[in-house]
């Protein structure tokens, strides 16, 4: 069993508190994303309208090793009676494209975005939501992360803007930090899926135990220091 003396566990929670750095780094541009709404969309406009070509800028304007992969808006369609609304932008080949999705309830292909968690959280809760890994099947097959932040309403959220993390480049971006950490541990997300870890077996995806032997997880896990604000943490393993 490692054990982890009172500066390495100091050098951990400071690995934690970069990880949260770097969400929040995505989230700050959300939020001027949501920010310039009112200043820059006419009176008269349609707000999805504003997020479709604003989504877009933020994606285009990602710099060289940005780990910013992709990036859009959902309307909420369940409060406000309005159609199912929602745009993707991904960055592919040094370019934005769009990726289509099913707005149609009545299609079998439709993308019911409301079910899912990047959505969901940030409505029900009001607050900046992290959720995956995800394999983007769409062109690649790299992990991504989603960041997503409601979009406030006169009553109740408008809708969700969001944008996907590249999992590998925000990997890269903490490697020196990780490798300067000796032992065993993970990088998990709420449901103890794997972001990366310092044990060759437990890659991006994987859970941290099998689904079989969850109920013995703290016989894995020995201390568990948060990721603050995002329900992630960074767990010591046996």
């Amino acid at each position: 069993m490692t054990r982890y003396t009172k500066a390495e566990e100091k050098k951990i929670g400071a690995f934690a508190e970069k990880v949260a750095a770097r969400i929040d780094a995505v989230v700050t541009r959300l939020v001027s994303v949501v920010d310039r709404m009112d200043s820059e969309m006419d009176s008269d406009a349609d707000d999805f309208d504003y997020f479709v070509d604003a989504t877009k800028l933020l994606l285009g304007q990602r710099s060289d090793g940005d780990a910013l992969a992709g990036a859009g808006y959902a309307a909420d369609y369940l409060g406000s009676g309005r159609a199912p609304a929602m745009v993707w932008w991904v960055w592919r080949a040094g370019g934005v494209i769009e990726r289509a999705h099913s707005a149609d309830p009545e299609s079998e292909s439709f993308y019911d975005y409301t079910a899912l968690r990047w959505f969901r959280s940030p409505m029900d809760t009001g607050a900046p939501a992290v959720s995956g890994p995800f394999i983007d099947t769409w062109g690649s097959d790299d992990y991504t992360v989603t960041v997503s932040l409601p979009v406030p309403g006169e009553q109740a959220p408008r809708g969700v803007v969001a944008a996907d993390v590249d999992v590998s480049r925000l990997i890269e971006s903490l490697a020196a930090d990780l490798a300067s950490i000796s032992g065993s541990l993970a990088l998990v997300n709420e449901s103890d899926r794997v972001l990366v870890s310092t044990v060759p077996s437990l890659s991006t995806g994987l859970p941290i135990v099998p689904r079989a032997a969850r109920a013995d997880i703290e016989s894995v896990v020995r201390k568990r220091i948060p990721v603050p604000g995002y329900g992630w943490s960074v767990v010591l393993l046996a």
